[in-house]
């Protein structure tokens, strides 16, 4: 492919979650690629440090806060969108709320917290994105899902509860909104070399490297790579999707 197939110049990209983690070296991957990028999570002060620093390496970038788990937070942030832009063509669904307890403990009240961001949310900004996309001739939204969607790990019920219905949502958006062009994909991250990684023991991450074929933990920046191919126009044909990016893992474990 002709590397100009991965310009993103004069595309606006928001990356949910992107404040830290998977979420923040996608956004810069993309911006890295021409686009500017809007960095999202909860609280504006982390939004704005990222976006600072995206701009001190001569990268376009805007910081504006939104808690996808409110449809305040939503709305503003489409009319934001709306008011300074008049577009979206990016949209990566990451930020997420992934509670480590066991099925019996996992209270009522954080059951409906988790739906209102891990589903609601997802659902409510692809609507709001599609609107938004439609009227410039399409766009592309990606759902950053997990790998445990496609395994259960003990304390992970709820998250890979919610992480498995994404494939359902991608599958129907893309359905819906393709005539509108917009494509809606999904991948689904394996372990990477992120503050979530440091939630395993020294053990467990080394049975992890051990049970995963190219021997490491994933880069970060590889999700990136896999954002930037789906949201630009080298992935034109791709949609409703799924991609496992995991180094192998999972047909190592199942």
């Amino acid at each position: 492919m002709p590397p100009e197939i991965f310009d993103l110049t004069g595309r606006v990209a928001l990356v949910t979650g992107s404040s830290m983690g998977l979420g923040r070296a996608t956004a810069q991957v993309l911006a890295e690629h021409g686009a500017h990028v809007v960095i999202s999570s909860r609280k504006q002060d982390a939004c704005d440090a990222v976006a600072a620093e995206f701009r001190e390496l001569g990268l376009s970038a805007e910081g504006k806060a939104c808690n996808i788990g409110h449809d305040d937070d939503i709305d503003a942030m489409f009319a934001h969108l709306r008011q300074k832009h008049g577009r979206l063509d990016i949209l990566v669904n990451n930020a997420v709320l992934s509670p480590w307890y066991t099925i019996l403990d996992t209270e009522p009240g954080l059951l409906r917290k988790a739906l209102d961001v891990n589903i609601g949310g997802y659902w409510q900004m692809s609507v709001g994105a599609v609107k938004l996309m439609a009227e410039n001739g399409g766009g592309s939204i990606i759902n950053i899902s997990s790998t445990a969607a496609r395994h259960a790990t003990v304390m992970l019920g709820l998250y890979s509860t919610f992480k498995a219905s994404l494939d359902g949502m991608t599958r129907s958006f893309a359905l819906e909104f393709g005539e509108r062009g917009v494509r809606v994909n999904t991948i689904l991250p394996g372990l990477f070399d992120t503050s979530l990684a440091d939630a395993f023991t020294p053990e467990q991450k080394q049975q992890a490297i051990a049970q995963t074929p190219v021997g490491r933990l994933g880069d970060p920046r590889e999700i990136g790579y896999a954002v930037l191919y789906l949201g630009s126009d080298a992935s034109g044909y791709v949609t409703g999707t799924s991609l496992v990016i995991d180094g192998g893992r999972t047909v190592s474990v199942g």
